[in-house]
């Protein structure tokens, strides 16, 4: 999975996010349903590891400031995911 993280944030870099990925339309319906997993857990293991490194609450929100890099990167990795869930229609457990 790491692989395709890697490849996914590389396809990222250079299209919208918007756009039909290849990275993603190579994998099966059951694949995609893992790697949507397996992003968001990493996307939560990573605000994690912000939160605990360096976070206050400002203004009555909670304020992550450490891991930006990681964060975004799943956070848009994630969004890339769930796009292309959404338009094959594939069904992903909570």
């Amino acid at each position: 999975m790491d692989s395709l993280l890697t490849n996914l944030a590389d396809e990222l870099l250079v299209q919208d996010i918007t756009e039909p990925s290849a990275v993603l339309g190579s994998l099966s319906d059951h694949h995609l349903q893992a790697a949507y997993d397996f992003v968001l857990e990493q996307f939560a293991l990573e605000l994690l590891i912000g939160a605990a490194k360096n976070s206050n609450w400002q203004d009555g929100k909670f304020v992550i400031d450490a891991n930006h890099g990681p964060i975004h990167l799943l956070q848009a990795a994630f969004y890339a995911v769930r796009l292309e869930v959404q338009r094959r229609g594939v069904v992903v457990g909570c």
